[in-house]
């Protein structure tokens, strides 16, 4: 079966055993999900900056930690529902995602400056949901735990660009175990726009083994832009405030359903990101920082489908981030 199956073959059959008089709701009734189906909410952040896996687009960043050639992350939120990619992976229970890595940088001030720097990364991103999603055995909470490896390059002080491999895990056999290979590239409009800036950032992935929609292995293209604002930048406490936009489409096959069709369109999402550093750590123990968002999801009818039938869903976060 593939990664999702097609929900309605796959996830939701296990839901009708799982959830049994919730399925007479349906009428009423979908990162990420980042994550991150989540295969998540969801789709996975270049390692380093990682979320998501969660979700999405509100996944927080990390703070940035000392320059230093090996650098460590880990994050742990907790989400009100899961979804990847606009696909449901659960929206019951206690949901709880941490996630974290390593990154080298192996060279920097390549080809005449134009290369600022190489940095290789491996990372894992987990999910671990109190309503047993689709388990079939122990343990049952443990849905995800994907394996992330990936080389960045970044460019010109402006640009980076990553080439992620992908093994979305499910240690309670929820599904068989799902390949990828990601390509995502950033701008750092900031030079240009100031406070207008759009951090603009695209996504490619391309599944390899198993799926996270319908049958058919797919190609799947993201496009997001992230502004934002610091308050009280000269205080202790800086308040940042972003605003992440994405919308997940199907280049080919990725949200395809039995028959053939294929929506192009997968679904908008428009979140608020408010994050804090906790200046009262010594920065000998890292830069720590606490994190919360709202995500409002507009769905494609096929994924509203998924869904419970709602085709617009509200997702809160919140979390802790650490780097060093």
């Amino acid at each position: 079966m593939n990664r999702a199956g097609h929900r309605a073959n796959g996830l939701q059959r296990r839901r009708r055993r799982a959830y049994g008089g919730l399925l007479a709701r349906l009428v009423a009734g979908l990162s990420v999900a980042a994550t991150p189906v989540a295969l998540r909410a969801v789709e996975p952040a270049p390692p380093g900056d990682v979320e998501r896996g969660s979700a999405p687009a509100t996944s927080a960043e990390p703070p940035a930690g000392p320059a230093r050639g090996v650098g460590f992350f880990f994050a742990s939120d907790f989400t009100s529902a899961y979804f990847f990619r606009g696909i449901l992976q659960e929206r019951d229970g206690f949901i709880w995602q941490p996630y974290g890595g390593v990154t080298l940088t192996v060279a920097t001030d390549l080809a005449g400056g134009i290369i600022d720097e190489v940095a290789v990364s491996l990372a894992s991103f987990n999910s671990i949901q109190s309503a047993d999603t689709g388990a079939v055995h122990s343990p049952r909470s443990w849905y995800e735990s994907d394996v992330i490896a990936g080389v960045t390059v970044g460019v010109l002080d402006c640009a980076s660009t990553n080439l992620s491999y992908v093994a979305y895990v499910f240690p309670n056999g929820a599904y068989p175990t799902g390949q990828e290979l990601d390509w995502t590239t950033q701008l750092d409009d900031s030079a240009w726009l100031g406070a207008f800036a759009l951090h603009p950032a695209m996504l490619w992935a391309f599944e390899l083994d198993n799926t996270a929609f319908g049958e058919q292995k797919g190609v799947y293209l993201q496009l997001e832009t992230k502004p934002g604002v610091t308050l009280f930048e000269s205080a202790d406490y800086p308040l940042t405030l972003a605003l992440p936009l994405s919308v997940g489409l199907s280049v080919s096959d990725y949200y395809d359903v039995p028959g053939g069709a294929n929506d192009t369109f997968g679904y908008f999402d428009a979140g608020l990101v408010a994050s804090l550093p906790l200046s009262f750590v010594p920065a000998a123990y890292g830069a720590w920082s606490v994190n919360a968002s709202v995500d409002v999801l507009a769905l494609s009818d096929t994924l509203a489908d998924v869904n419970r039938g709602d085709s617009a869903f509200v997702v809160g976060k919140g979390g802790i981030a650490f780097a060093y």
